[in-house]
């Protein structure tokens, strides 16, 4: 395998994984261990957790009690940030990779 293949491969591999990784939804725990959707980190959704938020007991007067108050909106908010942090570096990393193949190992010259 020569190095213009290898490095189609590699940036081939490392782009879908960059790609799959913005499609796959953003999940965080909920209330009662359930999931609470937050989009994925192309097209993120705050609405579950918003429902989540206004549902959460702190908001509801209850007196001479303390009740821990958990911001759902700002962790999905979080969760999304951070995979927008490793996986759009990770698919740029891959785009230039794969251009880069485009211009390595040309072709040889022949001796005649």
């Amino acid at each position: 395998m020569n190095l213009r293949r290898m490095l189609l491969l590699v940036g081939a591999v490392v782009l879908l994984v960059g790609v799959i990784g913005l499609l796959m939804p953003v999940s965080i725990p909920g209330p009662d261990n359930q999931k609470i959707g937050c989009g994925n980190a192309i097209a993120a959704d705050d609405s579950a957790a918003s429902q989540a938020d206004s549902n959460n007991p702190v908001n509801l007067p209850i007196l001479n009690e303390v009740v821990p108050h958990t911001d759902y909106v700002a962790q999905c908010q979080s969760a999304v940030s951070d995979r927008r942090t490793w996986t759009i570096p990770v698919a740029v990393i891959g785009v230039v990779v794969l251009a880069a193949s485009f211009f390595v190992g040309g072709r040889t010259a022949r001796a005649g």
